[in-house]
C-alpha cells in the first residue's frame, strides 16, 4: 500500500522519548511488510536534525512552516505555548496554516491508499483525506482522560488553574470528538484507551488495540539479579524513575519523588541512590538534587538506558497525571525488574496475568513499597522473574508486527 504518515516528529536511532521510540519501530514494520511510506512532518530544525540522522526506510517530506515575523520570535512562542495548553488537541496555527496551503500534502493525501495520523493532534488534518485512502489516527494518549484529571487536581474551579482546566476540558471534548470522527479507524495502545476513546468520541467508533513492542532488550532479567545483589551486600539500592522530563508529568513525579517519597525512604534505607534518567531535566529538579548529591542522580539525556536498568533494584513509576499506556512500566516488567508504581502508571497493563510488585497514590505508600522493595531484594526479584515472560508474550515484537499487519491488510479496507 501507499502510505502517508503523518507526525509532529521525525524519529531516529535514540530519539529521546517513548512515543517516538514506538513510531520509529511502527515505520520499520511497515516498510519490513512491504508498504510504501511518505513520512510527513512540519519543517523545523529538530526535524531537519532528526531527518539527516533517520534511517527509516521512507520518503520524509517536511512541510515548511511560515517564520515569525522580525522581531515577533518570542511574542510567537508564548502564543504558540498558549495554544498548546488551552487547544492540546489541534497543532498549533502555524501548523495548521503551513499544511493547509501545501499543495504538496494535498497531493500525497489524493495518492494514497491510507493515510495515517500519528498522536491525536496531527489527526486534525483527517477531514483533507478524500475516498478512497483509508484513515487511521494513532492516540498515543487519549487526551480526554489526562484533561478530566488536570481538573480534578486544579483544586478550586474558580481559580485560575481550575479556570484553565475547564477550559481545557471543554476544548478538548470538542476538539477530539471531532478528530475521533473523521478517521475510519482509532489505534490505542490499551483495552483501556479504547474504552476512553468510545467516550470520547460519544459511539461505537472502530477502534483497535496495538500492543507496542517493548519486549526486545539483551537479555532480560539479567540486570534485576546483580542489582538485587547489590541491594542485599550493601542494605542500600538503585531506585531508577525514567522519562522525558521536558513533559511535565515526568517532571511533577520526579520533584515530588525528590521531596516526598525519598526522604521516607531515606530515613529506613539511607543508602538508597534515586537516579532520575532522561532527557532535559528541569532547573527544579537540579537544585532539589544538589541538596542531596550523595544519594540523587539526575543524568540529563544518555545514549542508552541500559547500564541504568543494569544498576537498578527496582524501577519507580510517580506519575500523578497523564494517561496512556506507560511504556517506562512495560519497559521494566519486560526485563524483570520489580516495579513499584501509582495506578496511574500501571493502567493499561497491569490485570489478572500482569502485577507489579507495590501499587499506591500517596507518598507514604509509595515509599512503603520501595522499602519493601529493599528490604527483600531477592524476593521483589522473584515477583518480577514471575511476570516477566507474560509481558514479553504481550509486548512481543511478533504480536505488535501480526496486528499491523492485519490493521493494514486489504480485507480490512473500510472504504
Amino acid at each position: 500500500m501507499r502510505i502517508v504518515s503523518v507526525a509532529p516528529v521525525v524519529p531516529f536511532d535514540g530519539i529521546p522519548h517513548a512515543g517516538g521510540q514506538y513510531y520509529l519501530l511502527h515505520l520499520r514494520a511497515l516498510a519490513d511488510d512491504g508498504h510504501e511510506v511518505t513520512l510527513v512532518a512540519p519543517d523545523s530544525d529538530d526535524n531537519r536534525a532528526a531527518r539527516a540522522r533517520s534511517t527509516v526506510t521512507a520518503t520524509i517530506v517536511l512541510v515548511p512552516l511560515p517564520a515569525p515575523r522580525r522581531g515577533l520570535r518570542r511574542l510567537t512562542a508564548l502564543d504558540e505555548r498558549q495554544q498548546r495548553r488551552f487547544f492540546p488537541v489541534r497543532p498549533v496555527r502555524r501548523v495548521r496554516r503551513a499544511f493547509a496551503q501545501s499543495a504538496e500534502v494535498r497531493a500525497l493525501f489524493a495518492a494514497a491508499d491510507a493515510v495515517e495520523f500519528q498522536w491525536t493532534q496531527m489527526g486534525w488534518f483527517a477531514r483533507w483525506v478524500g475516498a478512497p485512502a483509508r484513515r487511521l489516527v494513532f492516540a498515543h494518549d487519549v487526551m480526554l482522560q489526562s484533561a478530566e484529571r488536570f481538573l480534578a487536581a486544579a483544586g478550586s474551579r474558580w481559580s485560575p488553574r481550575g479556570l484553565v482546566a475547564r477550559v481545557r476540558l471543554a476544548t478538548v471534548r470538542r476538539d477530539e470528538r471531532r478528530v475521533y470522527t473523521d478517521v475510519g479507524t482509532v489505534l490505542v495502545f490499551s483495552a483501556k484507551d479504547a474504552a476512553v476513546v468510545h467516550r470520547a468520541a460519544r459511539s461505537a467508533a472502530p477502534v483497535r488495540v496495538v500492543r507496542p513492542p517493548l519486549a526486545e532488550p539483551a537479555a532480560p532479567g539479567a540486570a534485576s539479579v546483580a542489582a538485587s545483589a547489590v541491594a542485599t551486600a550493601t542494605g542500600g539500592g538503585t531506585v531508577l524513575f525514567v522519562g522525558a522530563f521536558d513533559r511535565s508529568v515526568n517532571a511533577d513525579a520526579a520533584l515530588w519523588t525528590l521531596r516526598e517519597i525519598a526522604p521516607r525512604v531515606h530515613r529506613r534505607h539511607p543508602g538508597a541512590r534515586f537516579v532520575f534518567a532522561g532527557a532535559n531535566p528541569t532547573d527544579e529538579m537540579r537544585r532539589e538534587a544538589e541538596l542531596v548529591p550523595d544519594t540523587v542522580t539526575v543524568t540529563g539525556r544518555v545514549d542508552s538506558l541500559e547500564e541504568y536498568y543494569a544498576d537498578a533494584a527496582l524501577v519507580l513509576i510517580p506519575l500523578r497525571s497523564g494517561a496512556g499506556v506507560k511504556f517506562k512500566t512495560v519497559d521494566a516488567m519486560v526485563r524483570g525488574i520489580p516495579v513499584v508504581s501509582t495506578s496511574i502508571g500501571v493502567e493499561g497493563i497491569v490485570d489478572d496475568v500482569l502485577s507489579a510488585f507495590a501499587v499506591a497514590d500517596d507518598a507514604a505508600g509509595l515509599a512503603d513499597g520501595v522499602c519493601a522493595a529493599l528490604d527483600d531484594p531477592a524476593g521483589a526479584r522473584r515477583q518480577a522473574r514471575a511476570v516477566q515472560p507474560a509481558a514479553a508474550a504481550e509486548f512481543s515484537v511478533e504480536r505488535f508486527r501480526r496486528t499491523l499487519a492485519d490493521v493494514y491488510a486489504p480485507a480490512s479496507d473500510e472504504s
